[in-house]
Parts: C-alpha cells; sequence; structure tokens
C-alpha cells in the first residue's frame, strides 16, 4: 500500500497544481501513520494468539493429569476385580468373609494411591 501511494505521488505532481500536490503529501503522511498502527496491532493481536494458546494448552495439561491420576488409581482396582471374576480357585475364595477382604484390598489400594497423588502435589 505504501508503495503503491509513494509512487503515485510523484506522478500527480506532475499534473495537479501544487496546493493539491501538498495535501497528497498529508495522505502519504496518514496512510504511512495508519499502516504503522495497523502494524502495531498485528503484532497486539498476535500476542494474544500466544497467550490464549498458551493457556488453553495449559488447560488441557491440568485435564490429563487428573485423567492420568484417576486412570492410574482404577488400574489396580480393575487387576484385583478382574482376578475374583475369574472361574478358577483363589485364596480366600471359601471363606464367607472373602467379599469384604477383596473390598477392604481395594479400598487400602486407593487410600494409599490418594494418598501418594496427594504427597506428589498431583491431586
Amino acid at each position: 500500500m505504501r508503495a503503491v501511494i509513494g509512487s503515485m505521488e510523484p506522478k500527480i505532481r506532475r499534473f495537479t497544481k501544487m496546493d493539491l500536490a501538498v495535501y497528497f503529501g498529508d495522505t502519504v503522511d496518514h496512510v504511512d501513520k495508519i499502516w504503522d498502527a495497523l502494524d502495531e496491532y498485528k503484532e497486539i493481536i498476535e500476542g494474544l494468539n500466544d497467550t490464549y494458546d498458551s493457556l488453553a494448552s495449559n488447560r488441557t495439561n491440568d485435564v490429563m493429569r487428573m485423567l492420568t491420576v484417576i486412570a492410574t488409581i482404577l488400574l489396580p482396582i480393575t487387576v484385583v476385580a478382574s482376578l475374583y471374576g475369574m472361574n478358577i480357585p483363589l485364596p480366600f475364595q471359601q471363606s464367607n468373609y472373602s467379599l469384604l477382604f477383596v473390598f477392604l484390598i481395594m479400598a487400602v489400594i486407593i487410600g494409599g494411591m490418594l494418598y501418594f497423588f496427594r504427597r506428589k502435589r498431583l491431586m
């Protein structure tokens, strides 16, 4: 844009009166100021866009960390439940309190993992 208006200025001076050439020079100055302002606004918008991307990435990382903690807590419980879901003889299976014992094991695992993750400040 600057180049187009700048190249038009000498040509217009040849075909117009001197007082119009002064106004055209003012127009060129105004276009330069507007162009500089647009460049500054473009840089501001790019900075805001980078900030937004960084915040979105940070929120995504927080969500992924929490999902990882939940999956890590549920993994051992799933293993214990799947072992006792098989149709093979397992320890404590004949006992009347075997279900309570399995639930107690699961609760201890959950408590230990929650303690660990809170201690490491992951939750």
